[in-house]
């Protein structure tokens, strides 16, 4: 049932985003992050070594260990250690 959930939340968020934001989960383990992006908040589940788009105008994410980052789109999110890396 999970691996449904993330499929979908992936397809929906990766659909038609040039300038999105990529959050790539390097943990052995599926996490989840909280997607605020035009008063619409969301919660995006990333599997292990796992890759989704976020962010296309815009957005606030709550990442697995409590920070929160504001996002423009076209950054890539490495979490590892449950932190978030900003490239």
């Amino acid at each position: 049932m999970k691996s449904v959930v993330y499929a979908i939340a992936a397809l929906a968020l990766s659909a038609g985003l040039a300038h999105a934001a990529t959050i790539t989960n390097k943990d052995g383990a599926a996490i989840m992050v909280t997607v605020t992006e035009g008063g619409q908040q969301s919660e995006v589940g990333i599997g292990p070594g796992q890759s989704v788009s976020v962010c296309a105008g815009g957005c606030f994410v709550t990442m697995p260990n409590g920070d929160r980052e504001a996002l423009s789109g076209g950054e890539n999110v490495e979490i590892s250690g449950g932190k978030a890396t900003i490239k």
